[in-house]
């Protein structure tokens, strides 16, 4: 028994002294009672287990009391990893479908592409690099735009100087 009590003791300083290390910080002081020498309003706390109220009449049954001869030690799991779960990012594809018909359709048809390869990516899960081709197809969906404005502008200009260039030099 008495080496039974020396393995206990030490399993608990071997745990502590692992928290320590793994922690960093020395382990909470031990529990001192608050209350010593004041009597109490509450009877002592019972040894043993209750019984369990259906113990049968005549037989003398009494609570659990069968003592383990095994120690228990329980630990921590270990650093287990951590998952990140991402949003699915948006593929940008009717954008870039509308740029590419109404604006400028070379850069158009890229951002189509893109759109479409971030669309796979996040099916298959790649959360990452759909994040990226998301990004790349917004981009080249905002380049279209803005060249198509440009250029939309610039044609209404040019034909604005032309038209009047045109009637003011024609005789009707």
């Amino acid at each position: 028994m008495l080496t039974m009590c020396f393995i206990i003791s030490l399993l608990h300083v071997i745990h502590v002294f692992s928290i320590y290390l793994i922690t960093g910080y020395p382990p909470p002081p031990a529990y001192e009672e608050q209350n010593k020498g004041v009597s109490s309003a509450y009877p002592p706390p019972e040894t043993g287990y209750p019984s369990q109220g259906y113990a049968q009449p005549g037989y003398g049954q009494t609570g659990y009391t069968h003592q383990s001869t095994t120690a228990v030690v329980v630990t921590q799991p270990g650093y287990a990893g951590q998952v990140v779960a991402m949003p699915r990012p948006p593929d940008y594809m009717i954008g870039s479908i509308m740029a590419c018909l109404c604006c400028f359709w070379p850069t158009g048809l890229c951002a189509i592409y893109y759109a479409s390869q971030a669309s796979k990516l996040s099916a298959e899960g790649d959360m990452v690099g759909a994040t990226n081709m998301a990004n790349s197809a917004r981009n080249l969906m905002i380049t279209s735009i803005v060249i198509g404005v440009i250029w939309i502008g610039l044609v209404i200009v040019l034909r604005a100087i032309v038209y009047a260039d045109y009637y003011s030099n024609s005789s009707y």
